[in-house]
């Protein structure tokens, strides 16, 4: 087993230049075992810091054990003790108007500070919490700090982590932690203590910055552990994470004194050297302001899960793979007489499970390899047991026979993994205080029997009756709010406004195990449903940066939720966000939702609302603004004509010819499509839908129509032209039959290499009628230029990419006769 010592200096490559970086000599003081506290620096979830705070918890047998953990949940530590299933995290919250920020502080059956608890409980110890706080820390925190208190970020970010995993010979700081304190089962405490004191102590020194947060946790923390000092005459354990633990004991030692350590160390040779400890005065707590309202804080137990855990999919303060973990500690807190081949052995056993669920085959034999490669892995890194690294390039290697292809999951690897984080998930046991908005959520759901059950169901929705329509708010708040188990997946899309002729939902309703942690943990929103749903939706609204579309749908939104209190709110949002967007394609998108609300909404009672007017108003005037700014667009698209088609649509439904008083322009309208239209420089895609446009609202004639499509008569403008056309004016050629015989006409005049030039967006124009429109076209055509027929139309015997390939080749056979004067 490799055991190394933490050298005087670690040598560090930086670029090209072989530098140093030099190391601090550790207080001896903090490895004595019978100072007034001792301080226990721990990794957070690290099993082998569980054994070591268990085993000196049951030798000293301190008067209290501190732990690092919210203070302010000491009132209620009894509830930990209850018979939850872990995992389970305190959950910690603040709530005001100008901030919602929450907090985890996680637990899992190998968390050095769960057994600690366990512990104090079973030798009948006092046990607190003495972190800070969270209503401080947000304070002063900024919006991207974690929200994770037990993260382990600070000691990954070291400088001496760098320099010495390339000492040890391994790769990241999870192997490294790993060699050093995780995988020699039998490693003395006092060593396990001492290790963990250096190797902390220079990852804090040597570290360019110590955030201020954490500085103000620690004089926070320091004067905990004074207070409990002066109050219990005996020993404190005192367990906190190994980045904290050298600051909080030279704070503590030093008669009171207030002091931090500096952040400002020197890291390599030639860099200065520092005199002392480097030490700065304690960050004192901003003086609240009287004139802001105090926020509401919140603090309760929620459950928690492995796949939560797991520093592989995201949480920063875990270990990787937490189920391996918990197999290592379930296996060491048995007899030693145990192989130490279990835990791998036990392991390797669920993944072959776990491949044969998902279809994967394999031999005995491979399993042999398996085991073999790893033992062999194992011993070549002077492993004492197989460890997770050897066990998964075990696997790797022996059943793995293909190569990896980079960002694709590999099945024998996705197994592997889903053993490895474990599938466990906790749940409170009950006598739990929970926050107000769980119990007004169960309330609801019960009233309404929306509660979810072990069986998945359906609820079918009439939104025209009143029962139904409240319980379609109930469950698009639980929408809002990502509450797990209620999904929409049938009935109106009033946002893209199809079906419209029924007003009905389908929701699937069903019990998830991350039900009840949502409901929790959406309390930093509010004590009620309704409050919480509101809340959120200002917190996406204050989100969105210049996007008027996603503006109006959050208004839509607020009208499903039933909250129309906040509608004015999201109004006044709205404006801001119409003014904002430079975008033709945002601002045109809001015109839809907010013409379905003026004109057409039947259910939520906005239709005709004075404030919804105003804003249609706002969105129409800046989009007419836009469309005439546009210039010539870089990137073309329908979406485009899609825009002009909202202006033109919002006229036609709330201008003066359908009664109503709105200042929507008509002639500002007519003034932009004409200028659009006769723009020469312009586009034909948006040249043709202005003239469109201009067709559908009555303002053109066909003759204007025919002189467009043979100004656009190129075969590279020809398609284009007709596309928009089209999109604003379908009906227009359908009409007048001298539009078809013109585009007839110009077709025939292409020659074979033209016509295939412009086919593509010529099929993309034609697109846009329906196959009986179509129909009526071609015989339009044909009775033009005097060729009638009862028979039907026959249909192209191959489709239309092969016959676009055949028409292609066949010009090409006729090019090549004429260039040999074969052809008469």
């Amino acid at each position: 087993m490799i055991t190394p010592t933490v050298p005087e200096s670690v040598p560090h490559e930086q670029g090209e230049v072989p530098v140093e970086v030099v190391l601090r000599e550790l207080d001896p003081g903090i490895l004595d075992l019978s100072a007034r506290a001792v301080f226990v620096p721990v990794r957070h979830h690290s099993p082998a810091c569980a054994r070591m705070v268990l085993q000196l918890a049951r030798e000293l047998k301190p008067a209290v054990i501190l732990i690092e953990g919210p203070s302010d949940f000491n009132e209620r530590i009894h509830e930990v003790f209850l018979p939850h299933r872990l995992p389970i995290a305190v959950y910690t919250y603040v709530r005001s108007e100008s901030i919602r920020r929450g907090a985890y502080y996680p637990f899992c059956v190998y968390s050095p500070e769960w057994q600690a608890l366990q512990v104090a409980r079973e030798l009948d110890i006092p046990v607190r919490f003495i972190d800070l706080p969270w209503a401080e820390m947000v304070k002063t925190e900024d919006e991207t700090a974690a929200s994770h208190l037990y993260a382990d970020g600070e000691l990954r970010a070291s400088d001496f982590i760098t320099a010495l995993c390339e000492r040890v010979g391994v790769e990241g700081f999870d192997a490294l932690w790993d060699t050093l304190f995780e995988i020699d089962p039998d490693l003395p405490v006092p060593v396990l203590l001492e290790r963990c004191h250096r190797f902390c102590y220079q990852a804090r020194v040597l570290d360019r910055h110590v955030p201020e947060q954490d500085l103000r946790r620690e004089a926070f923390m320091a004067q905990q552990v004074r207070k409990a000092l002066e109050e219990f005459p005996g020993q404190a354990l005192v367990v906190t994470g190994g980045f904290h633990s050298s600051a909080l004991h030279r704070l503590v030692n030093e008669d009171g004194a207030s002091s931090a350590e500096s952040s400002n160390v020197p890291l390599r040779m030639g860099e200065g050297e520092r005199g002392g400890a480097g030490e700065a005065s304690d960050p004192q707590p901003p003086t609240p302001d009287p004139q802001l309202p105090s926020p509401t804080t919140g603090i309760a137990l929620t459950p928690y899960s492995y796949e939560r855990l797991d520093s592989l999919t995201g949480y920063d303060a875990g270990m990787p793979n937490p189920g391996f973990y918990h197999q290592v500690w379930e296996n060491r807190a048995k007899p030693r007489a145990k192989s130490p081949a279990a835990t791998h052995r036990k392991l390797l056993a669920e993944v072959v499970r776990e491949l044969r669920k998902r279809g994967q085959r394999f031999s005995t034999a491979d399993l042999i390899a398996v085991e073999t490669t790893a033992q062999a892995l194992a011993s070549i890194r002077a492993h004492e047991e197989v460890w997770r690294a050897d066990l998964i390039d075990g696997i790797l290697g022996a059943l793995v026979k293909d190569e990896l292809e980079q960002g694709l999951p590999h099945p024998f690897l996705q197994a592997v993994y889903a053993v490895f984080r474990g599938g466990e998930r906790g749940a409170l046991a009950e006598g739990s205080l929970l926050p107000p908005l769980v119990h007004d959520v169960r309330g609801l759901l019960k009233e309404h029997d929306l509660e979810p059950a072990s069986r998945e169901r359906t609820v079918e929705l009439t939104l025209t009756s009143p029962a139904d329509l409240i319980r379609s708010r109930i469950l698009h708040q639980l929408g809002g709010l990502a509450i797990p188990g209620y999904d929409r997946i049938a009935g109106t899309d009033f946002a893209a406004r199809t079906d419209l002729s029924r007003y009905e939902e389908q929701w699937r309703i069903r019990w998830s195990p991350e039900f009840e942690a949502g409901c929790i943990e959406s309390a930093v929103y509010g004590p009620s449903l309704l409050d919480a749903a509101a809340a959120r939706l200002r917190e996406r609204a204050d989100a969105i940066e210049r996007n008027a579309e996603q503006g109006a749908r959050l208004l839509l939104e607020a009208r499903l939720m039933g909250l129309e209190a906040l509608t004015p709110e999201f109004q006044a949002r709205l404006v801001e966000l119409i003014r904002e967007d430079g975008g033709f394609l945002g601002v045109t998108g809001a015109l839809g939702h907010l013409v379905y609300l003026y004109r057409y909404d039947e259910i939520f009672g906005a239709t005709g609302d004075r404030a919804t007017g105003e804003l249609l108003v706002e969105a129409w005037s800046r989009g007419l603004w836009l469309l005439e700014s546009l210039g010539r667009p870089q990137e073309e698209g329908t979406a485009l004509l899609n825009g002009i088609r909202a202006l033109v649509q919002t006229w036609e439904a709330c201008g003066e010819s359908c009664g109503e008083t709105l200042a929507l322009g008509r002639e500002e309208l007519l003034g932009v499509l004409q200028r659009l239209a006769g723009d020469d420089a312009q586009s034909p895609l948006l040249r043709g839908g202005a003239t469109g446009a201009l067709w559908t609202l009555g303002e053109t004639d066909p003759e204007t129509i025919l002189s467009g499509i043979r100004y656009c008569a190129q075969p590279d403008r020809l398609g284009d032209y007709l596309t928009g056309l089209f999109v604003l004016a379908r009906e227009t050629i359908q009409r007048h039959q001298e539009l078809v015989v013109t585009v007839d006409a110009l077709l025939m005049a292409y020659s074979d290499d033209q016509y295939l030039e412009a086919l593509p967006a010529l099929r993309l124009a034609f697109s846009y009628f329906t196959p009986r429109e179509k129909h009526y076209l071609a015989r339009t055509l044909l009775e033009a230029l005097g060729i009638t027929s009862s028979e039907p139309l026959t249909d192209l015997q191959v489709d239309v990419n092969t016959a676009a390939r055949a028409l292609s080749l066949e010009a090409g056979v006729f090019r090549m006769v004429e260039l040999y004067g074969l052809r008469g």
